[in-house]
């Protein structure tokens, strides 16, 4: 039995079938395996699951190169406008060369390979209204998608990953867990050192939100101008460093029951007492 998914803007508003490749040493099966399988740090080409975070990488201006059905799936016309899906190169794949390209990892029932935008670089954060949210030490990629997308949801100016583990912004996992808005902002792989080095470049205030502060967060709505807002593992919490260099240093008002929160829900939380005052920062630091 064959499914039906929309797919925004097929020519002519038809249903189309194609031939299912079933030989895993075709050239096409190479190719997406050879994506899965990079480690590279600035790879040329990446993939991204599920229609939804297609569109949301389309609309944010990632070029796509090609779609991919698992077999069964059947395309159909739906209502928005992304109409470079008409003019994908589209194929269709097994189920057994899926599985083996997949293997125990999540298997895509749809999904594209896309042209990797330039990885992002603090310098941008400058040009960008809103606060930056930093993560130091933070490897849970569910948590950093969660992040990401609550920071796009605020109009942050962007996301900063200390010690993250990753290899590059566009890995697999994080598209899927930030629901494609890890294209909608940038998300900036950087060290402790030159993370340091640029907040005391640009003069940005730099908050920590940490278990034990004396200050409530609810001051936080008070300061003018962009804000770093530092977050850290539940685990290890912040680097001395990053704490060094805090200008203001905050915690969660909760029960005493508790320890700490998740960092997903921190963030939100700090991010909402930052727009919560209206003072939503414009760009007011040395360029």
């Amino acid at each position: 039995m064959q499914e039906t998914i929309s797919l925004r803007d097929r020519p002519n508003g038809m249903e189309e079938e194609y031939a299912a490749i079933s030989d895993p040493h075709h050239p096409i099966v190479r190719r997406i395996n050879d994506v899965l399988r990079s480690r590279a740090s600035r790879p040329k080409t990446i993939l991204i699951d599920d229609l939804e975070n297609i569109d949301q990488a389309a609309r944010s201006g990632v070029r796509l190169d090609s779609l991919y059905l698992t077999e069964g799936l059947q395309l159909s016309s739906g209502d928005g406008a992304t109409p470079m899906y008409g003019q994908l190169p589209t194929y269709t794949l097994s189920h057994a060369v899926t599985d083996g390209l997949f293997g125990g990892e999540k298997r895509a029932r749809v999904f594209a390979l896309a042209e990797a935008p330039r990885p992002a670089r603090l310098d941008d954060l400058s040009g960008r209204d809103g606060d930056i949210v930093v993560l130091d030490g933070v490897r849970l990629v569910g948590n950093i998608g969660a992040i990401t997308r609550t920071s796009a949801g605020f109009s942050a100016a962007g996301l900063v990953l200390l010690e993250s583990g990753l290899r590059n912004a566009f890995d697999r996992r994080l598209i899927r867990a930030s629901r494609g808005l890890v294209f909608a902002l940038p998300v900036v792989l950087a060290t402790t050192d030159e993370f340091a080095e640029y907040v005391l470049r640009k003069r940005t205030t730099v908050g920590t939100l940490t278990a034990h502060a004396a200050e409530s967060l609810e001051s936080v709505g008070g300061i003018r101008g962009r804000m770093a807002l530092v977050l850290g593992s539940e685990r290890n919490g912040l680097s001395e460093q990053l704490d060094g260099i805090a200008s203001y240093k905050y915690s969660i008002p909760m029960s005493p029951d508790l320890e700490s929160l998740n960092v997903s829900v921190s963030a939100g939380i700090a991010l909402y007492e930052r727009n919560r005052s209206g003072q939503i920062p414009h760009i007011t630091t040395a360029q």
